[in-house]
């Protein structure tokens, strides 16, 4: 039973820290169509964030998501106008803006360098800590971020399928001409995506790096994840990319306690692998037919 409810807590904290990562990338990919690999340079952002605000500020941790929420929208809305926005203008959108993504990564990434150094910080947005169930401590870390997932996947849904901003945001996606012909002004609801985009990625920037450190490349290994998770899933299905970020975070962890930790990761590559050759759209994902 020990074993079972240690599996289960771990693979809890594991696939909640995918699903918080996979949240943004696939709003993103929902929107506009666009794998942003820059998402490290995100998630670094809200990192630092967090440990300049309760470390050098002395803040309070209450104030440490609405200062990363603010510093993602910033953010989002300068990558937008700086880089999408003239790439988008052009023709292979998908492609060239990957290009273009992984050069801002590897920007962001030697600015942190540069600004903070390339010492691992430890992250002070922590819970100490746990709730003890039968001799199996379930870290109150990891029930935040749950908590914090359940969230922000209630908050997207409501903003998609209740506000004007969700409307028009997916009138746009489905189609861009015919959304200009009904008035509506495509940057701009491009732009609101992009800075709805940054302020969850800086969230989960926050979120990520309070369970490990904060240094500049700290996003890499969580950007990698959620591409996976989403790309198995079905690119753009946000319920189909939480459900698989839990279940490959159980599969993880299963097959570390059954195996051996070295075997977890490769056991999730190769889970994706057999998935995609069967299913290349994914779990979930819909086969696109472009007709000429």
């Amino acid at each position: 039973m020990d074993i079972f409810l240690q599996i289960l807590f771990s693979g809890l904290a594991v696939g909640s820290m995918y699903a918080v990562g996979a949240i943004a990338l696939s709003l993103l990919w929902g929107t506009m169509g666009m794998l942003n690999l820059a998402h490290t340079t995100f998630i670094a952002l809200g990192g630092y964030v967090a440990y300049f605000c309760m470390s050098v500020l002395n803040a309070s941790w209450f104030f440490v998501l609405p200062l990363a929420f603010l510093s993602g929208l910033v953010m989002g809305y300068i990558y937008y106008h700086l880089v999408i926005r003239h790439i988008y203008a052009n023709q292979n959108f998908s492609v060239n803006i990957i290009i273009a993504s992984v050069a801002i990564a590897a920007l962001g990434e030697n600015a942190f360098l540069n600004l903070a150094g390339g010492e691992a910080l430890r992250q002070p947005f922590q819970f100490t800590s746990g709730l003890k169930i039968i001799g199996v401590v379930l870290p109150y870390q990891t029930i935040f971020t749950f908590i914090m997932v359940i969230i922000l996947m209630i908050i997207m849904a409501l903003i998609m399928s209740k506000s004007k901003l969700g409307q028009v945001i997916r009138a746009v996606s489905q189609n861009p001409d015919a959304a200009k012909l009904m008035g509506i002004n495509v940057q701009k609801s491009f732009a609101q995506a992009m800075m709805l985009y940054g302020s969850i990625a800086a969230i989960t920037g926050v979120l990520v790096t309070g369970a490990s450190q904060v240094y500049p490349s700290v996003g890499g290994d969580a950007t990698v994840k959620a591409l996976i998770i989403l790309i198995v899933a079905g690119l753009g299905n946000l319920r189909a990319g939480i459900l698989m970020a839990f279940a490959l975070g159980f599969l993880e962890m299963g097959v570390n306690y059954l195996f051996g930790s070295r075997y977890g990761f490769p056991s999730m590559l190769g889970f994706v692998i057999i998935v995609l050759l069967f299913k290349p759209n994914g779990f979930f994902g819909k086969e696109v037919v472009n007709r000429v």
